[in-house]
């Protein structure tokens, strides 16, 4: 690029020129929008050729230096974030508020929106018609082609307006725009898209676009296309001069360029209509509506406060380390923000398919816990939210005379007329419902604020998600601590029954020996009793967990068998000429209980039925997967033995505390605390004698599945 000062161009301020406010609010909106995508904010932002400039002033700076070779504009949004895009947004608006209000200003930057859109159409549409690939290049160069007139603008607000209206055609406002600045609109412009794109011809565009059709017909098409098109949008019908050049650049004759003209027209309107402006289809020069009124300023205001105000809300949860912190802090906020004095934070259980109470600020909290609302539609206001994403209200009156029982009690929780259920989702997945008091005169008040609330929603439901997938990470890295540390003392226990077993077997080949010198088998006894000793403290040694341990977690039941009768075989089984039958239900998976809970029952049963078998026998062992009892899964454990059973009188009392009978009696204390073990982790146990001699005790336990 030629004749440009950089040192002049550095001078002005591209952060705070001029917006259209109606593009701004639907920015801001966008933003606000949970499932927006960057497309989406890119087709927005691209009908304004400030927030263009600024985005590209951003991209350009030392914060974004290793993106510098991205250029197209929609991966340029994804490389900022919707955060930075947040920020632009929201400082622009401010800058527009806090400006200086002048309607005939507003008309200006009216007619400039105009024009650079005609412009940013016209070139897309020419680029299209002379097959020039890169559409897209072309609309955001005739977007931008007189960006550099805003930067004048805010520079010289009160000379340069009437600078424009004393210009009688490009050439002379470029002269007057030198003399006033040292450096004219398309110069600044054509710097700072140059300094994007330094590869591509878009500044080269902006620079050359008031030149005459002679001066350019032989630079590249980029060039040509701005240039016309700039001459097409400025001007309200073709003139003589306007065709000549026409045909002078691409050969196209009137009636091409009225249809070109009437597309380009109608695709501003389009736009137009899209962000709530009235436009005159018949004024010259877009001065038919003022883009910087006092009413879009005003609702500028209110976006900018609702920023201000969502700003603060997610300050406060950040700030609450924990998940039931953070929703008592919402529900102090939305007291705060929208007078809702009382709430319950519902947060969902798909696997169970419910809605259940996590936080409230109820007068009667202990009685909320009791509500586990089903997802179903009808059952309840809340999942009705929740399954429609809408905001609910029990004081419309068609639902206020189809409430549920339930719905009437919350309400009459909540100390209120009625209630209002605000669905909690993020971009990734629906957390939960708010279901907050409300009274009537309350209602009218709510529904002004509905996007409010629905941000405030969002914001919530944000928090909520990043909080679980912690709590969830924490949880996943202690189980897989927990299942190390239990590999490693399960492999300890493995090592040490090996040489364990081999001095039982030596003991046994050594008494046998020695006779019945009584002084020797005395002190053999008592060897073999100290081995069974080790033998019980290594059992116990895999009952050690640490504080933090959460005990109720996935269980391999099977393995738990395996490992119980591998260590009595060797401590036990022996010397006591007692065979395991082991029958194990390859196909039964992990369940969720408690392993140190289970694994003291059935080491208690399994002592017992050592006991009873003193002149040795079988122990039975199985597992049985896919137990249905009364409509629930369980897993099904049978120990069993070949020792004289229990007696029949003793039978009925089996399980409570009484005086053993040890030998056959299988009472006692051990099977007291099996009964209340079971119980704690909502199994059940039962006993009988067996046809062929013997007892068997039969466990159900509650077939729960590990959360994926």
């Amino acid at each position: 690029m030629v004749g440009l000062s950089n040192n002049k161009i550095q001078k002005y301020d591209v952060g705070q020129i001029p917006s259209i406010p109606h593009v701004l609010l639907k920015l801001i909106e966008a933003c606000h929008a949970v499932d927006v995508s960057f497309e989406e904010l890119s087709d927005i932002i691209q009908k304004d050729a400030g927030l263009c400039a600024k985005v590209i002033a951003v991209a350009n700076s030392p914060a974004y230096a290793q993106w510098n070779d991205v250029k197209d504009f929609n991966r340029l949004l994804v490389v900022l974030g919707l955060n930075t895009i947040k920020t632009i947004a929201i400082t622009t608006a401010v800058h527009q508020f806090f400006s200086q209000f002048n309607t005939e200003m507003g008309r200006w930057v009216g007619g400039f929106w105009r024009h650079s859109l005609s412009c940013a159409y016209a070139a897309k549409l020419l680029a299209r018609l002379t097959g020039y690939e890169p559409a897209d290049e072309a609309y955001l160069a005739g977007l931008l082609h007189q960006v550099g007139q805003l930067v004048l603008l805010k520079k010289e607000p009160d000379q340069y307006p009437e600078l424009l209206l004393n210009a009688q055609n490009d050439r002379e406002l470029t002269g007057l725009e030198r003399e006033l600045f040292g450096i004219s609109g398309n110069e600044v412009g054509a710097q700072l898209v140059h300094d994007w794109d330094p590869d591509s011809m878009l500044g080269d565009a902006v620079l050359y676009q008031r030149e005459p059709a002679e001066a350019v017909i032989d630079t590249p098409r980029l060039v040509r296309l701005i240039n016309f098109a700039h001459k097409l949008s400025a001007r309200a019908e073709p003139s003589e001069e306007l065709m000549h050049e026409a045909g002078v650049l691409f050969g196209l004759s009137q009636p091409v360029i009225d249809d070109l003209k009437a597309e380009m027209q109608n695709g501003v309107a389009k736009a137009a209509e899209g962000l709530g402006i009235k436009l005159d289809p018949d004024a010259q020069s877009g001065q038919d509506f003022c883009a910087d009124g006092e009413e879009v300023r005003l609702a500028l205001a209110h976006k900018v406060r609702e920023f201000a105000l969502l700003d603060g809300v997610e300050r406060h949860l950040s700030g609450s380390p924990e998940l039931d912190d953070a929703l008592l802090a919402s529900l102090q906020d939305l007291r705060i923000l929208f007078g809702l004095s009382r709430g319950v934070c519902f947060l969902t259980d798909p696997a169970m398919g419910l809605l259940q109470p996590q936080a409230n600020n109820c007068a009667r909290p202990d009685q909320v816990v009791e509500f586990q609302l089903q997802l179903k539609p009808g059952r309840s206001l809340v999942a009705d939210a929740y399954l429609s994403r809408k905001l609910k209200s029990s004081l419309d009156p068609y639902t206020a005379e189809h409430l549920a029982v339930v719905d009437r009690q919350l309400i009459k929780l909540l100390d209120a007329e009625g209630m209002l259920c605000i669905p909690l989702f993020t971009e990734q997945e629906g957390v939960g419902v708010l279901a907050a008091s409300l009274d009537a005169a309350d209602l009218q008040r709510m529904q002004k604020q509905t996007d409010l609330l629905l941000y405030f929603a969002e914001v919530v439901a944000r928090t909520v998600y990043h909080r679980q997938r912690l709590t969830r990470g924490r949880e996943e890295a202690l189980a897989q601590e927990r299942e190390l540390k239990q590999g490693q003392i399960r492999k300890l226990v493995h090592e040490a029954n090996n040489p364990l077993a081999i001095i039982k077997n030596y003991l046994q080949v050594l008494s046998i020996r020695l006779g019945n010198e009584s002084g020797v088998q005395d002190q053999l006894a008592i060897l073999s009793e100290e081995i069974e000793r080790v033998a019980d403290i290594i059992l116990r040694m895999r009952d050690i967990s640490p504080p933090a341990e959460i005990l109720q977690g996935a269980v391999d039941v099977n393995e738990l068998l395996h490992d119980l009768v591998g260590i009595f075989r060797v401590s036990h089984f022996t010397t006591r000429e007692i065979k395991a039958d082991i029958r194990l239900d390859r196909s039964m998976p992990p369940i969720m209980t408690n392993r140190n809970s289970l694994k003291q029952v059935v080491t208690n049963l399994i002592k017992n039925a050592v006991e009873a078998m003193s002149s040795g026998g079988v122990l039975t062992v199985a597992s049985r997967d896919r137990v249905n009892i009364d409509g629930t899964q369980y897993i099904e454990l049978l120990l069993a033995d070949t020792g004289p059973g229990i007696p029949v009188e003793m039978l009925d009392n089996v399980f409570r505390p009484v005086k053993s009978g040890k030998g056959g009696a299988h009472s006692g204390l051990g099977l007291t605390i099996v009964k209340n073990l079971i119980s704690d982790i909502n199994g059940s146990i039962s006993c009988r004698n067996r046809r062929e001699g013997g007892a068997e005790f039969t466990l159900h336990l509650p077939r729960i599945l590990e959360k994926k």
